[in-house]
């Protein structure tokens, strides 16, 4: 199993990581960040006060380049210093991702920040080429001969400020490319496209790690004010990392590799600035799939989360009242939920910290936005489902119960992993797209309403220091009506997962009217990017972009079913405890490594051997010693024991797979039966302990037979104690 890892105080926040489209891994980032915060980036961890130069640089409000002519009116030509041109790099992300020669590309196209200020310098965007290769199971008989297509696919990530080597290691083996190439572009501001705050989770972690909920929702704000200041003493212009601006960039990438259309596929905010691009570039289009919506037009749409987290637990909870399993086990698990993350906010969860380097403090303390934030985040993949109602449940006893050993694994780790977002370019977006300024009102109505699934969001009073901070460092909201509703023809699919936890489908249907031709295609119990993450997303795509004025196949989305809930979890702290005491000290695990794997392994040989040993004697023609049965019930502690060992390994591995975040609850309900083999195990192991001893005192017993009982019984006692020392007891 992999080690855990998280980052420190920001785990109780759920960042705009939470739009960058997910990701089928966005739950182990959760596990690695355990929830970085919804609204914000800003908001990121526990923050330095101090900005890398020694302190914030004082700034005007609407600050710009002091000698730079503004380029401007409808008939300006925003691409007149544009050259069009991309330079073939090797990727940077060579090693982190495998590939071969051919398979995956890279480049850099050189454009100017600001296109709207005549001496704006040049930054170099990066984008990836996917290149279109063959399925190995294609099947001519049923597909036709392969052959790759003309026409390509620009894939607009989301975010925003997600860097683009996660959407390689997603979309390699996505059928999206089974005849087409693929272009991602980092967007300004991103990754290897000249991020502006490389350094934004290098903090003080001192700063957030106090037990107040007030306090540490402010912490993020200092850091924010950090970035800001820090790129503009190197001269970034900040005004210029806006959704408009991203638009012309895409156009200039079409127009520098000298393609006359390519289709366009968007998630998330990559529908946005989908959106955007169709009025920037309405020629440079073919056909164009829109998934996990937010309208272009102002309005703090994607923020109401609360209410959008509702809708959704109200969704789950319908689907598991229609099934039995679930019915029966989980009939009030929103209920106690909702009451989990009251008591976790007005009675900070507190730990020990392990590492007193991210938590100085020595102690780690996490508020009810941890306790919400992981379940809204597993929303975002419907391979959650399944099992979302049981972890839940999981969760909110931990609360109830006040039972927090297993919570020390979220205070190991350090900076690093978590979900690879570029904080400064999220954070310019939402200060020049004018989210900070619609934020108040949507937040206030959302803490009246849902007081409790409300709790990632910031207080109005901080939203509007944020928005005032943005206006502080040049980043007034631009025009509306550089935001206004698309009108277009193009053929068009909009698409959207039922049960997507932050952009849900009332947001798909608000932009419609504008898309004359248009197919809206639902993918029931489906999450955060449905054309990305159902299976079949890649058949549905290539088929619409194959004949986009035909009739849509809707198959894809009319076979999805509801979800086989899971029953209760196994309840065991055991692998977090152990995972907790080896983030300590490594060296701390080598005894109770010790005491399970020597057990473990007598045990499996014991098995081997006396499964064979009756075919031994028959060959050799051999009478049985007589020991009053303590050979037969050695065999069936092995059994037991080797059937313990294998069956809770796979309960782990399959907890894993099912969903990374089930572990803080427990292991998958099967795996009950496994803990009690090892108990069992140990029971009898003791009875052949016993049985053995007498038989030896009635008689002399060969020295490997003595030798095979004694170590099979104790192997046996040893990991039945090992198990209900360690967690693992089964009830």
């Amino acid at each position: 199993m992999r080690r855990l890892k998280v980052l420190p105080q920001g785990l109780g926040l759920l960042s705009f990581a939470l739009l960058t489209g997910g990701g089928p891994k966005m739950k182990r980032a959760i596990l690695s960040a355990a929830a970085a915060a919804v609204f914000s980036c800003a908001f990121a961890l526990a923050q330095s006060a101090s900005v890398e130069d020694g302190g914030p640089a004082p700034t005007l409000e609407g600050d710009a380049a002091p000698d730079d002519e503004d380029v401007a009116g409808a008939s300006a030509d925003y691409f007149a210093r544009d050259k069009f041109a991309v330079e073939t790099i090797v990727c940077p992300f060579k090693g982190a991702i495998k590939y071969k020669p051919g398979e995956i590309s890279c480049g850099l196209l050189a454009v100017p920040e600001n296109r709207e200020k005549s001496r704006s310098r040049t930054i170099k965007l990066h984008f990836v080429k996917l290149h279109a290769r063959k399925p190995a199971k294609w099947d001519d008989k049923e597909k036709g001969e392969w052959k790759k297509r003309d026409d390509p696919i620009i894939y607009l990530t989301g975010g925003p400020g997600a860097q683009a080597v996660g959407y390689v290691k997603r979309l390699k083996d996505h059928g999206a490319r089974d005849v087409r190439d693929l272009y991602i572009l980092e967007q300004r501001g991103i990754g290897f496209s000249e991020d502006f705050c490389p350094k934004f989770g290098l903090f003080d972690p001192s700063v957030g790690n106090v037990s107040d909920f007030d306090a540490y929702q402010r912490a993020g704000l200092a850091q924010l004010e950090n970035c800001f200041a820090a790129a503009k003493a190197a001269k970034v212009d900040l005004a210029a990392y806006n959704t408009i601006e991203n638009a012309r960039d895409v156009e200039a990438l079409r127009r520098a590799l000298g393609l006359a259309q390519w289709n366009v596929w968007g998630i998330s905010y990559g529908s946005i600035l989908g959106q955007a691009y169709i009025k920037q570039d309405p020629a440079g289009i073919r056909a164009v799939v829109l998934d996990a919506i937010v309208p272009i037009v102002p309005g703090a749409h994607f923020q109401r989360i609360g209410s959008h987290f509702q809708r959704d637990l109200d969704l789950l909870e319908t689907a598991c009242k229609e099934n039995k399993t679930c019915a029966r086990s989980f009939p009030d698990f929103q209920e106690r939920f909702k009451a989990a993350i009251v008591k976790a906010t007005d009675s900070p969860i507190e730990v020990d910290a392990i590492d007193a380097e991210l938590f100085p403090a020595g102690k780690g303390w996490f508020f009810g936005d941890l306790v919400g934030g992981i379940p809204f985040t597993s929303l975002y993949e419907q391979d959650n489902y399944p099992t979302l109602p049981a972890f839940i449940d999981a969760l909110s006893r931990t609360v109830e119960k006040a039972d927090y050993r297993a919570w020390r694994i979220l205070t190991a780790g350090g900076p690093g992993g978590g979900t690879q977002i570029s904080q400064g370019m999220y954070n310019a977006i939402a200060c020049n797209d004018g989210w900070w300024s619609q934020l108040h009102e949507a937040v206030a109505q959302d803490k009246a309403e849902h007081p409790e699934l409300s709790v990632f969001l910031p207080s109005p009073e901080l939203i509007d220091e944020i928005a005032a901070l943005c206006k502080r460092y040049g980043m007034k909201p631009r025009p509306e009506e550089q935001f206004a509703s698309v009108v277009t023809d193009l053929p068009t699919v909009i698409a959207n997962g039922a049960m997507d936890p932050i952009t849900p489908p009332p947001l798909a249907k608000a932009i419609l009217p504008g898309f004359s031709n248009v197919t809206y295609v639902e993918f029931p119990y489906s999450g955060h990017g449905p054309t990305r993450s159902q299976k079949c997303g890649g058949e549905f795509l290539t088929k619409f972009f194959d004949a986009p004025n035909a009739k849509v196949d809707t198959a894809c989305a009319d076979k999805i079913k509801a979800p086989e809930f899971s029953g209760p979890l196994y309840r065991t702290k055991g692998l977090l405890k152990l995972a907790a005491l080896a983030a300590e000290d490594e060296k701390k695990v080598a005894g109770p490594a010790l005491w399970f794997g020597l057990p473990a392994l007598v045990l499996l040989i014991g098995l081997v051997v006396y499964l064979l040993a009756p075919v031994a004697r028959l060959i050799n023609r051999s009478d049985t010693m007589p020991t009053l049965g303590a050979r037969p019930l050695a065999f069936l502690t092995a059994l037991l024991g080797a059937t313990s060992v294998g069956g809770l390994g796979f309960a782990a591995y399959q907890t894993f797979e099912a969903n990374e975040l089930l572990l803080l609850g427990g292991l998958l309900g099967f795996g009950r039966w496994f803990a009690i083999a090892g108990v069992l195990s140990g029971i009898a192991g003791l009875g052949v302990l016993f049985l053995t001893v007498k038989a030896r005192a009635q008689k002399a017993l060969p020295i490997g037979t003595l030798t095979g009982l004694l170590a099979t019984g104790a192997s046996g006692a040893a990991l039945a104690a090992f198990l209900l020392v360690n967690g693992f007891g089964p009830f």
